[in-house]
């Protein structure tokens, strides 16, 4: 990157910063795009932003702890693990493609998630039916994933209660503080994977890389069976003799001695 690179995206987490602090969420919105506008990978993207949005969440949630629902946000942050965990996967096929697609693709996904926020305005309840409770955190840990833009559909489900605007920022913050570390660890474990798998792969012939695989399979199948077999075999020896003793094992005083063993 050039001197004009870093400075100005220097500005771009300063104002999502800013941004953030005033309404409890935006980081994203504003940065991710921008940034891969620079030239940035969307990888290294997702990461900077994901690690800056934390430094700001977690001063977030400092300054609103006595407002800050931590059961209800840990509850959101266990759910959406399981959608960064497919946002991560569909991550990787994006980042296959050419760096104006990629761009355009977030674009349209940051056009898509304003125009929900500006076109859909419920009429706010005590709450949500649980089944869109499990589409947002669901939605917005696939999209933290994918692009790192998780915040709308958890803006979107907050803004749906008839809660106190400390509530819903104290909310958005801890869920975002409590749930972006987990984004980052998973991030980099997906690309050490891919950067460690892709020059043994490319190493293997067609014929070679699949027989590898068939053994990789067949050694998980029988390590998911062999406990099963040791375990029913102990239970058919415990019903036959009695609980199996270790013949050197040592006895208290007035402990009987062990039965007999088969051997």
């Amino acid at each position: 990157m050039e001197l004009v690179d870093i400075v100005a995206a220097g500005v771009i987490l300063t104002l999502a910063s800013m941004l953030q602090s005033v309404v409890g969420f935006g980081y994203a919105l504003f940065a991710t795009p921008l940034l891969v506008w620079l030239g940035l990978p969307l990888p290294g993207v997702i990461t900077l932003v994901a690690t800056c949005s934390l430094l700001q969440a977690l001063a977030g949630v400092r300054n609103l702890r006595t407002a800050v629902p931590w059961r209800l946000s840990l509850s959101a942050t266990g759910v959406r693990l399981a959608g960064v965990i497919i946002g991560l996967l569909m991550l990787k096929r994006l980042v296959e493609l050419e760096k104006d697609q990629i761009g355009a693709i977030i674009g349209v996904i940051l056009c898509g998630l304003v125009a929900v926020q500006l076109l859909w305005r419920p009429q706010p309840v005590r709450k949500l039916h649980p089944g869109w409770t499990g589409l947002a955190f669901t939605g917005s840990g696939v999209l933290g994933g994918l692009c790192g833009m998780g915040g709308p559909p958890l803006v979107l489900w907050a803004m749906a209660h008839d809660w106190p605007t400390q509530k819903i920022r104290g909310f958005l913050f801890a869920t975002f503080a409590t749930g972006i570390p987990i984004q980052i660890v998973l991030l980099t474990l997906v690309y050490a994977g891919s950067a460690i798998g892709l020059p043994i792969g490319n190493r293997f012939a067609g014929p070679g890389l699949r027989r590898v695989a068939y053994a990789v399979l067949f050694a998980t199948g029988v390590s998911a069976i062999v406990p099963v077999l040791t375990r029913d075999q102990d239970s058919r020896l415990s019903a036959r003799h009695g609980p199996v003793t270790h013949p050197f094992a040592c006895r208290r005083g007035n402990d009987p001695a062990p039965p007999d063993q088969p051997w």
